[in-house]
């Protein structure tokens, strides 16, 4: 049964992928011993400035408005994931350039004690799921994490890439509320495999977000996280991740004994 989230997270940007980086650490990567293999096929996904500090672990709290109770999660077709033949799909590209265009935007606005961003999700919304899916293709897409030094750090000085990936996390749990495509997008995000072949540098931030996003739809929609959760078959994988998802169903307004019973069959 999914409850509806008493408030956006008071800690869902200290809980994010700074302390999955921290277990990953202790975890030494074995994680990524084999390939993660989700039972549904999916499509694979930022120092010291404001951003940094709002997630970094033991940081103060942020309370963001209330979101809406989302509605049943049902079954619906999904637009497919960009693929290798789609890379130089014109429209895909298109809406990608988009999808990040909008993150940059809402990464810089919601820092500005003028921005609306009640405003910016709605007309976000009106662009229709092409801007969702354009989001969606994009986290989908490691190439930016590859870029990436061996030795990069995501607690403190995240690079660029990360802080815009970031963004584009948080835009799909703004939209996760009322939107069932940025629902789906955040679980097929959370479950896709993660390959044992890619520099650590890219399977650590890989991780921080695959912890963030269940976090974040524990909150959204409690059911389809707890779901979720139980379609990752890789033990240390949903180790690391089970923190996230308890976590994310305290955040949602569920009592102890409520997620207790929600996971007790995990």
């Amino acid at each position: 049964m999914n409850g509806p989230p008493s408030k956006t997270p008071r800690h869902g940007r200290m809980l994010g992928p700074g302390l999955a980086m921290l277990a990953l650490g202790v975890a030494g990567l074995a994680v990524f011993a084999t390939r993660t293999s989700p039972e549904a096929p999916a499509p694979s996904q930022p120092a010291a400035s404001p951003e940094t500090t709002a997630r970094a672990p033991a940081m103060a709290a942020i309370v963001p408005a209330p979101h809406p109770r989302p509605a049943p999660s049902a079954p619906a077709p999904s637009e497919p994931a960009v693929s290798e033949d789609d890379e130089e799909d014109p429209v895909v590209m298109e809406r990608r350039e988009a999808a990040r265009e909008s993150a940059r935007q809402y990464r810089a606005g919601r820092f500005n004690a003028f921005f609306r961003k009640a405003a910016f999700i709605e007309e976000f919304t009106r662009q229709g799921l092409a801007r969702i899916h354009g989001l969606r293709d994009e986290l989908a897409d490691v190439s930016a994490l590859r870029q990436l030094p061996e030795d990069a750090r995501f607690l403190e000085d995240k690079p660029e890439p990360v802080l815009e990936r970031m963004a584009m996390i948080d835009l799909l749990f703004e939209l996760a509320p009322s939107e069932r495509a940025a629902r789906e997008a955040m679980t097929s995000l959370a479950l896709s495999p993660i390959d044992s072949g890619l520099p650590d540098s890219v399977k650590k931030g890989l991780v921080g977000e695959k912890y963030d996003l269940l976090f974040r739809l524990a909150q959204v929609d409690r059911q389809l996280a707890v779901d979720t959760f139980a379609k990752l078959e890789n033990p240390k994988l949903k180790n690391l991740l089970r923190e996230a998802l308890i976590a994310g169903l305290a955040e949602s307004g569920a009592s102890p004994d409520e997620v207790q019973r929600m996971t007790a069959h995990l």
